[in-house]
């Protein structure tokens, strides 16, 4: 019985990450703030997986409704979207160059580079 459970878990599990197809994944590190009453985060942390193929970012576990978004050398957001679904995101092809990536997702904020 705990073999047959363990199997349905796994194939869930397989059918609800989206398919990176020939993408990277893109390395995210937890950005950790401390809690307004002092405190350490009491949840545990779940960071969010991202591949990207050229400009098509797509999203796996852990982003559905977060925001992810590309910021310049200047800190600028050049690139904001909100994840409605796991799956493909189109980046403007006019970017071009190094780039960090953050995916906001409530309190949490993760954070890596790309370069396109």
């Amino acid at each position: 019985m705990r073999k047959l459970l363990l199997l349905v878990a796994l194939s869930i599990a397989t059918t609800m990450n989206a398919d990176p197809g020939d993408g990277v994944v893109i390395p995210l590190n937890p950005i950790i703030t401390t809690p307004d009453n002092g405190g350490h985060p009491r949840s545990p942390i779940i960071v969010p997986v991202l591949y990207l193929d050229g400009y098509t970012l797509t999203t796996g576990n852990g982003t559905l409704g977060s925001t992810i978004q590309l910021l310049d050398e200047n800190d600028n957001v050049v690139f904001s979207t909100f994840v409605y679904i796991e799956g493909d995101i189109e980046l403007p092809t006019t970017l071009s160059g190094t780039y960090t990536i953050q995916v906001l997702r409530g309190s949490q904020t993760f954070e890596g580079e790309i370069t396109l």
